[in-house]
Order: structure tokens, then C-alpha cells, then sequence
């Protein structure tokens, strides 16, 4: 059974059999633009539909990861909603430089129009137009709701809120998953063919069981449900040490839930009931030498996941070559 690299990737999703676990490396938070493939594109990868093309191609060809995702970031949606942002260069990524500062209910009224079609998530839009093909899965990339609304709004005054006005902050959190799903049912349209959620805020460290259970399980339901009516899968990454909020990622239902490198994956594939990605060390990826990172590569293997990838977010100066030392272990097949 020899499958295309789109085959194999929607395949897995499914929950079908395939040859072997794809390698990915969806996009978004999980960029695999490091400063050598953005030195090669000439910069322009988050605002320019050329670039972010060029890029997403380079990171398919050059270092072997089985997909095109974009954007590079999560920065486009956040920006849309009154925060600055400044998209850095090739050596740093965008980053939220000054959070909108105005009322809950004034960001709701004001930014309830919102295009999503337009700006940096119009350019996006159009990066997936051009990605779509037959071959390579194309991964729309956003950023949860929890991560969006804090990197709208001040996350301490967030947090605060969170305990002193839930139902306030509920509203606001409501209001931003809505936006979300807008956004992410806007790149099926344009022909993503799976949409990753990377939300990095909403651990269960910082959250805990119980606020996790209530301000982030049904708004992943919510989104995931208007994306799996236009039969779309999702893939739902959680930073931290998620061991305390397994149960609560089955009821999320995505089809793939990805981890950091602190979570056990035996531990986690005998808890989730969904597919598992992960989580090759992204510091051993950066820093590593190549028999560390085959190593630490067939462990993730031999832990059973569906989807190789890294565990968070790659280092700038990650360099291709030891990025292509992981992808080409999981082509050659050779662990079994």
C-alpha cells in the first residue's frame, strides 16, 4: 500500500491504516520557517502570499515534513482584534507588542464585523488557495480561543477575571471562538484540508482541571463540530503537562490531539482515545546531534503515535539539516 503524502495524513485522521505514520509539522505555532528556509524565501513569509508560499513549498521539499501549513504564527487573528503586533524578521518570530486595552464589551462591539477575509488572514486565505493540490495535505493553522484572548487582552487581567467575573469572561471567550470558527471555515473554503487549533495558554497547569473542563472543552467542541460538518479533521495541540486533562481531550473529540515534550506518549496512548501526535523534543531538534535525534525520534515511534512531529513550537535557529535527520528516519521505516 504506497500512499501520497495527503493519503496518508487524512487516512490517519480517519482512524484508517496506513503504511506508516506520517511527519508533519502543521504550521502555525508549530512553524518549521526557521531562519534558513526564511533567508531563502527573502523574508515576507507572514505578510506576503508569494513568500508564505515559497516557504510552505521549501519546508515540504528541503526538510521533508509530509504537508503545507500556514501561516507561520498566530498573530494574524489576534491582530484583526486590536492588538499590535510586530512580525519580526528572519531570525525572530511576530509577537504581540501592546494588547488592546479597551472593555470586553467595547472589543465585542467593536470588532463584531470583523472580515476575515481580509488583512494578514486575507493573505492566508489566498497562500491556501494557491497550496491546494492532490499530493500535499494543506493545514490551516489558528490559534485557540483561550490563546487568542489572551494575546488580544492583557493575560494577568485575563486570568483575574477568570475568577472574579466568569461569566464576563465566558461572553468574551464566546465571542472569540465564533470569530475563530469564521476564520478557519473561510480556509476550508479556500481548500485546507485540515485545520490544526494550537493553544498554548490554555494548559492545565495555568488553566487546572476544572476551569479547563469549563472554558476550553466546549469551545473546542463548538469549533471542531462546525468543522467536522464540512468534513474537515482537527488536530488540537496543548502545551505543558497535559496528563491532568486527558479525560477531558477525549470529550473534545479531535481527531488528533498533539503534546509537548513533557508528556509520557505511552502514558498518553494508553489514556487518549483519539489519534496522538507528537513530540520530538524541539531543543534536542535545535541542539542535538544526529544519533540523539534518531534516538529520541524511534522512541516517539515505538510509543505508538499516529503522527510524528515536533512537540511545540522550532527555534528560529533550528537548523535543516537536523530537522531532515528526523524526517528521513520516519520515511526510511526501518524502527519497526
Amino acid at each position: 500500500m504506497i500512499l501520497n503524502e495527503k493519503e496518508r495524513l487524512l487516512n490517519v485522521l480517519k482512524g484508517d491504516r496506513v503504511d506508516r505514520p506520517p511527519i508533519i509539522c502543521p504550521g502555525g505555532m508549530m512553524s518549521a520557517c526557521v531562519t534558513e528556509i526564511s533567508d531563502q524565501v527573502g523574508g515576507g513569509h507572514h505578510s506576503d502570499t508569494k513568500a508564505m508560499v515559497s516557504a510552505a513549498r521549501k519546508i515540504n521539499e528541503l526538510i521533508g515534513f509530509e504537508n503545507y501549513g500556514v501561516p507561520y504564527c498566530l498573530t494574524a487573528e489576534v491582530e484583526a482584534l486590536g492588538a499590535s503586533v510586530n512580525l519580526g524578521d528572519n531570525l525572530i518570530e511576530p509577537r504581540v507588542t501592546r494588547y488592546n486595552d479597551e472593555p470586553l464589551e467595547a472589543i465585542m462591539e467593536n470588532y463584531s464585523l470583523v472580515d476575515v477575509t481580509t488583512g494578514r488572514m486575507g493573505v492566508v486565505l489566498e497562500a491556501i488557495r494557491e497550496l491546494r493540490n492532490s499530493h500535499v495535505p494543506v493545514i490551516g493553522n489558528v490559534s485557540g480561543h483561550i490563546s487568542t484572548a489572551t494575546s488580544v487582552v492583557d493575560p494577568l487581567e485575563m486570568f483575574k477575571m477568570l475568577r472574579r467575573e466568569p461569566e464576563r469572561v465566558a461572553g468574551f471567550l464566546a465571542f472569540v471562538n465564533d470569530y475563530l470558527i469564521r476564520y478557519t471555515l473561510e480556509m476550508v473554503r479556500a481548500g485546507a484540508d485540515v485545520i490544526s487549533i494550537s493553544d498554548p495558554t490554555a494548559t492545565g497547569e495555568i488553566l487546572g482541571p476544572r476551569n479547563f473542563q469549563k472554558f476550553a472543552v466546549p469551545y473546542y467542541q463548538k469549533i471542531i463540530k462546525a468543522l467536522h460538518k464540512e468534513g474537515i479533521p482537527i488536530i488540537l495541540h496543548i502545551c505543558g503537562n497535559a496528563s491532568n486533562i486527558v479525560e477531558s481531550l477525549n470529550e473534545v473529540k479531535a481527531n488528533a490531539v498533539s503534546f509537548d515534550s513533557i508528556v509520557n506518549m505511552k502514558i498518553a496512548r494508553a489514556g487518549i482515545k483519539t489519534g496522538l501526535m507528537g513530540n520530538v523534543s524541539t531543543q534536542l531538534l535545535h541542539t542535538g546531534e544526529r544519533a540523539k535525534i534518531v534516538g529520541i525520534t524511534r522512541n516517539v515511534l515505538h510509543s505508538e503515535v499516529d503522527i510524528v512531529a515536533p512537540a511545540c513550537g522550532l527555534s528560529m535557529a533550528t537548523s535543516i539539516s537536523n530537522l531532515k535527520t528526523m524526517t528521513d528516519y520516519v520515511k526510511e521505516g526501518s524502527y519497526h
